[in-house]
Parts: structure tokens; C-alpha cells; sequence
């Protein structure tokens, strides 16, 4: 009636992969730069120029470089 399972669950973690891995920290850090990058577009659309200066050099913090 029941079978045992022969095959690994594909819900189970893989082995050490040959990738680098990111932190949470820098995962969120990713995420928050595009959640800036967003904002920044709709302050220029606005034309809160302050603001968006403000907002841009936060994504260029987080990134690493200035926004395109």
C-alpha cells in the first residue's frame, strides 16, 4: 500500500551550489534601491527637484552607483 519515496523531494534544499550567495541585508538593500529608483521617477515627473535629489543620492548609496 505505501511506497517508500526513491527520489529526492524537489522541495528539499540543493547541495552547495557553485554561486555566490547574497545576505538579507543586501537583498533588502537591492529591493529598497528599486523601491527609490521608483519614487525618484515620479518625484521628476512631479518636479520636486530637491526631493529627488535627496532620493538619488540614497539609490546611489545603495547601489553603488548613480542612477541612470
Amino acid at each position: 500500500m505505501y511506497e517508500p519515496i526513491r527520489s529526492p523531494s524537489v522541495h528539499s534544499p540543493a547541495d552547495d551550489a557553485d554561486f555566490p550567495h547574497r545576505s538579507r541585508e543586501e537583498e533588502l538593500d537591492i529591493q529598497l534601491a528599486g523601491h527609490l529608483a521608483a519614487l525618484l521617477a515620479v518625484t521628476d515627473e512631479l518636479g520636486l527637484g530637491a526631493a529627488g535629489d535627496r532620493i538619488a543620492e540614497q539609490v546611489a548609496r545603495l547601489r553603488g552607483a548613480p542612477p541612470a
